[in-house]
């Protein structure tokens, strides 16, 4: 099930993190591509820890925030054409889902053991 509270922090942080990215471009582009190549990674990251569950809901999770963020980004600041702003932004939600997918792997197991279907909530013993 998708968290739509978690996903929207995470794409605020890849928006802002990917907008921090874009600003270095002009001082250093080596800095500008390391930002902009962990930026989904983190909000993926955050947008998983944020919504628990198992594997695949901080997969779902965590793609869905760093592909969109990125998406938003890649047409927000790319300069030129329509179709050129497209196949930039098709290209980097795809290539940025993938590294927010990482990111929620990473958040799911960086939370603690997942939750399973089968598995029964841990209870407190009664002392």
């Amino acid at each position: 099930m998708v968290n739509w509270t978690a996903v929207a922090i995470g794409f605020v942080v890849t928006v802002v993190l990917e907008t921090i990215g874009i600003l270095f471009l002009t001082l250093d582009t080596s800095v500008s591509v390391f930002i902009s190549i962990f930026a989904p990674v983190i909000g993926g990251l955050i947008a998983a820890y944020w919504a628990g569950g198992a594997y695949k809901e901080g997969v779902i999770n965590g793609g869905l925030a760093g592909g969109m963020g990125s998406l938003i980004a890649a047409v927000i600041f790319l300069p030129g054409s329509l179709i050129y702003i497209a196949e930039n932004a098709v290209i980097s939600f795809i290539t940025s889902g993938i590294l927010g997918i990482i990111g929620g792997l990473i958040g799911i197991l960086a939370k603690g053991k997942p939750r399973g279907k089968d598995e029964p909530s841990p209870e407190e013993p009664d002392a």
